[in-house]
């Protein structure tokens, strides 16, 4: 392979469709435009061509130090926050750091003004309410180093809130029934795929993060507790063992068995068993993958809704955290409380399922009204000499 392209990452979507970035310390990420040569083929070719072109725009140009430029560089090579965050977000706030770079990485950080960045997230809304407010939280998190720094006075985004979900949409992620858990965790248990069906336990009674579910040590249980650092704030969670928890995890084994065929050709190679590391493991003991963990439930579920067995193929583990969230509330749990069982780092991150959980309560509350009326209605007409209408 030539040295340029080298520096060329490769990003496979779900959907197969393949997107190239160029990747190379010190310099932005930005979306390439050639496609990927054959095999053999790298040098000389057109990916290779617009690499070098652009090392050489961006490496031998200055760069202002009061320019959006400068800060989203050091934003994405310095700042500790951005450094902490899971993979998977540092790949999606990439994408807009290559996208912020490309409109106006020249224009100076005094140019956003609360107006200017109003007018950028009503144009990026055109796409979409989550595609605006992501933009919105990169790009004021990379203008809040220019404020650090007094080359603003504060930061613009303070004076332009979100774009607000819009009302017609569905939830994103749908409360999962105890009939629907109930169903997909013995399905999974019923295909040996144990880790699975951990993983639907663990993130239904801890409401861990799919990040977190993929990372979550064998030696986290102990002494009735579950133990672990949210990958997403670092945030350490201690929390008592669910009684549900405990009965599902018993229904799996603390390992995936071996097949007959592996058990065969352990035995042929004389290698020793492989202990999985983590709670949730795959098929060969070790741990998933954020998205092949999310791929596999996907297509667990996809069967299950195509069989008619579940009402929808929609279930996904963030359903499970929403789940979990809602529970807490209903039981009465203060923000602050809920927020200490789901690892949030600020206890106002908890007030979403509150708000989810007051609308359940509120229509229970209602439902009960009105049986009741209909019960004193029912009790009214029997009496005696009551006449009926």
């Amino acid at each position: 392979m030539s040295e340029p392209v080298k520096h060329v990452q490769r990003v496979l979507t779900p959907e197969g469709a393949e997107y190239l970035y160029l990747r190379k310390k010190g310099l932005p990420r930005i979306k390439l435009r050639s496609p990927w040569p054959a095999e053999g083929q790298e040098a000389g070719s057109a990916l290779e061509r617009e690499v070098q072109g652009l090392i050489r725009q961006l490496a031998g140009a200055a760069v202002r130090p009061d320019s959006l430029r400068a800060y989203l560089r050091a934003y994405e090579l310095e700042d500790a926050g951005f450094r902490s965050l899971e993979d998977s977000t540092k790949g999606e706030y990439r994408r807009y750091l290559g996208e912020f770079d490309e409109h106006f990485g020249v224009v100076p950080v005094s140019a956003f003004s609360p107006a200017y960045c109003k007018q950028l997230r009503d144009t990026w809304a055109e796409q979409g309410h989550r595609a605006a407010n992501l933009r919105r939280q990169v790009l004021k998190n990379v203008l809040q180093l220019a404020l650090i720094d007094g080359r603003l006075p504060t930061n613009p985004w303070a004076d332009v809130g979100e774009i607000a979900r819009p009302r017609h949409l569905a939830d994103p992620h749908i409360i999962w029934p105890a009939e629907v858990l109930e169903s997909v965790i013995k399905a999974a248990i019923g295909g040996r795929k144990f880790g699975i069906a951990r993983a639907l336990a663990l993130a239904r009674y801890t409401g861990a993060r799919r990040g977190d579910l993929v990372r979550i040590s064998s030696a986290a249980r102990a002494g009735g507790r579950v133990r672990f650092t949210s990958g997403k704030r670092r945030v350490a969670v201690n929390i008592p063992e669910d009684p549900e928890l405990t009965r599902w995890l018993a229904t799996t084994p603390d390992a995936q068995p071996l097949s007959r065929w592996q058990a065969w050709k352990r035995a042929k190679d004389g290698a020793a068993p492989l202990k999985p590391l983590t709670l949730v493991y795959g098929l060969s003991n070790r741990p998933y993958t954020e998205d092949g963990l999310g791929q596999e439930l996907a297509r667990l579920v996809g069967e299950l809704a195509g069989a008619g067995t579940i009402p929808s193929a929609a279930f996904d583990l963030h359903g499970l955290r929403h789940t979990r969230g809602v529970e807490l509330a209903i039981a009465g749990c203060t923000d602050a409380q809920g927020a200490a069982m789901l690892g949030h780092s600020s206890a106002s991150s908890f007030a979403q399922y509150r708000r989810q959980a007051d609308r359940i309560l509120m229509a229970d509350d209602a439902d009960e009204k009105v049986r009741a009326l209909r019960e004193r209605a029912a009790n009214q007409s029997e009496k005696p000499g009551v006449k009926q209408v």
